[in-house]
């Protein structure tokens, strides 16, 4: 039991360190349940854009800012997806969709969507919203979560 113990002590010394480092872009199944609570650098995190051309650097760009934005909350975080799609009309106006899926342990998901004009500039719309709705549900009393979770 004692082992255990200093294990999640140490882990949260680790995430303390790497608060706002990128999240990872995957992790073997076997090191997470081993970890038990990930940190931020082993938390796994996916950008998709199915048929879309993603622009220059944004995946970096992402997979940083998540970190930054999200790194704080890392123990309760599993898991993230970024994905975007391309919602422009038959007119040919530019609009792109961008969608942040957060996994939470034991509090469910958190799912955020935002458009704009540019693929970044929806993320960033995307991004600022999860941050808040992350600390929202986080700060949530327990049974407060699970009556939500149950509907």
């Amino acid at each position: 039991m004692a082992s255990k113990r200093i294990s999640r002590i140490d882990t949260k010394r680790r995430q303390r360190d790497e608060r706002r480092a990128p999240f990872a872009e995957s992790t073997p199944k076997a090191v997470k349940r081993a970890v038990g609570l990930s940190t931020t650098s082993q938390t796994p995190m996916q950008v998709r854009a199915p048929g879309l051309t993603l622009e220059d650097g944004l995946r970096d760009f992402a997979r940083t800012r998540v970190g930054f934005k999200l790194g704080k909350f890392g123990l309760a975080i599993t898991r993230a997806t970024i994905s975007f799609e391309d919602l422009s009309g038959p007119k040919g106006a530019k609009r792109y969709g961008c969608r942040v899926k957060v996994l939470l342990r034991h509090m469910g998901e958190v799912v955020v969507s935002e458009e704009a004009e540019t693929q970044r500039a929806a993320f960033n719309a995307a991004i600022d919203g999860s941050e808040r709705a992350v600390r929202r549900t986080i700060k949530k009393p327990a049974r407060l979560a699970k009556r939500a979770r149950a509907r």
